[in-house]
């Protein structure tokens, strides 16, 4: 039985009952099979359909484990609303996301307990608590739940918020079954030989689709519990994986390293990243030393993946490939925006029906990047059309900027942000990383960037900062840059 034949309540299903014993998971050194995680994952959602957990949404704070796969999957078979937070929470974080979720239950490993208990008791007021200190998740019994209907909400993922105050995003069984199919075929069709290692947070879509991706086509997950760099390596040689899905800014310091070698990525088919395009430096110095490219593909947690793109642009930035099955973009002729349709697309954003239709107009997604197809099909990404920064009447993409910056031999990574201006409306300022061991001065980025970008898109100032701030799903947090007072 093909992957294609899995539906999202039964996902692990047809390779639990023709193969029990393949390896699903590996963690911590110890290994899952199909059939453990199939059994689990049923009692559990045996528990819940008995609690009238069908429709309800079930939260979890959980850090990368298995029991965060378990209680996605028993979620799905009892028709509940998986609604995953972020484990890293701090208790007044904790209260606003609970408070905006509602949910019925709260599956929290025991080492969040002490914050849960600074948490205003009237927001846990009955919500069913279950703890998952290493004995296993409560299991129940009756009669295997009905199939949910397609439509039925199934995952709502709380936005990173990067750009904004985080929203709540809700995926149907279809649309979570289409994100995991858009996802295989991205990845090159994942199957029952992958080995995917698997670092970003499962609480994140990221996450989430690495993970359950490869559960449906057969594979086994190479589990961490968030990113080091040491460890990370340590797993390439371990389980030679045969592909990764993570953020640039990770594969950047895998490839980055002083110690890095070819033998590192021997045994990956493919290295996949989204969320942000690839600098054209990163490409170039990941093929010199990993001898591979990094494929980049577009999405987001409303939608994902939409586009692919194998093959390496090391010229110009941008570049984010051609449309995955199904997908569908097109870019608003006044304003330069990507819109996107989809059987991928979200229903739409929890408890907030205004911004819905804001963002939802005849099943097209307003995306707010900005866009373009060249004459070959291939999409390019431009930036944000809220990062619009526009001075005095010149409109500059931080996108571009940080682009020029990056190519510098001297610079790990970068991020421009708006400031405002008295004589120019806004400027664009630059926050600069360097890489280790390397030094940089202002004049002579400056200088640098003269000879790659139009005057009036050079930094008005330059800030060098030892990192910058990152969101939970390892993207650059541009709305916590700030200026020094």
């Amino acid at each position: 039985m093909s992957s294609d034949d899995a539906a999202l309540h039964d996902l692990i299903g047809p390779h639990a009952r023709r193969a029990p014993d393949r390896v699903a998971l590996v963690h911590e050194k110890r290994r899952r099979t199909y059939g453990e995680l199939a059994a689990a994952s049923a009692a559990f959602g045996a528990r819940l359909h008995a609690a009238g957990a069908t429709g309800e949404r079930v939260a979890m704070m959980l850090p990368n484990s298995p029991a965060t796969v378990v209680t996605y999957l028993a979620c799905f078979a009892a028709g509940a609303v998986a609604t995953p937070l972020n484990s890293r929470f701090a208790p007044p974080e904790i209260e606003r996301a609970l408070r905006r979720a509602r949910p019925s239950w709260l599956v929290v490993h025991e080492s969040r307990l002490p914050l849960l208990q600074r948490v205003d008791p009237a927001v846990l007021a009955g919500v069913e608590q279950v703890v998952v200190d290493g004995t296993g998740l409560p299991a129940g019994s009756g009669p295997e739940p009905p199939a949910p209907d397609p439509g039925a909400p199934a995952v709502m993922f709380f936005t990173s918020g990067s750009t904004g105050t985080p929203k709540g995003v809700v995926h149907s069984h279809a649309s979570a079954l289409a994100m995991l199919t858009s996802t295989s075929e991205a990845m090159g069709d994942v199957g029952t030989d992958d080995v995917t290692q698997v670092c970003e947070p499962q609480v994140h879509v990221s996450g989430f689709i690495a993970t359950l991706t490869t559960l449906r086509g057969g594979g086994t997950v190479a589990l961490y519990d968030g990113f080091d760099l040491d460890t990370y390596v340590d797993g390439l040689l371990t389980h030679r994986p045969t592909l990764v899905c993570t953020h640039i800014d990770l594969l950047a310091q895998v490839v980055r390293d002083p110690r890095a070698t070819a033998d590192r990525f021997s045994s990956l088919r493919g290295v996949y990243t989204g969320g942000d395009t690839v600098p054209a430096a990163l490409q170039r110095d990941f093929l010199a030393i990993a001898d591979r490219p990094i494929a980049v593909g577009y999405g987001m947690t409303e939608a994902i993946w939409l586009t692919i793109r194998r093959t390496p642009r090391t010229d110009r930035d941008g570049c984010i490939g051609v449309p995955v099955g199904g997908a569908q973009l097109r870019t608003d002729p006044g304003t330069g925006e990507i819109l996107v349709r989809g059987p991928m697309l979200m229903t739409g954003y929890w408890d907030d029906e205004a911004l819905t239709r804001a963002c939802l107009t005849d099943g097209w997604l307003h995306t707010g990047d900005l866009g373009e197809a060249d004459a070959d099909g291939v999409w390019w990404f431009r930036g944000r059309l809220k990062d619009l920064i526009v001075r005095r009447t010149s409109k500059i993409t931080p996108g571009e900027v940080e682009s020029a910056i990056d190519e510098h031999p001297d610079v790990a990574t970068s991020a421009v942000v708006a400031a405002s201006d008295p004589e120019e409306g806004q400027v664009p300022v630059a926050f600069v990383v360097a890489r280790p061991g390397r030094t940089l001065s202002a004049g002579a980025l400056t200088a640098f960037l003269s000879e790659r970008i139009a005057a009036y898109k050079l930094p008005a100032r330059l800030h060098f900062r030892d990192a910058l701030p990152l969101t939970a799903s390892g993207k650059i947090a541009h709305h916590e840059l700030h200026e020094p007072l």
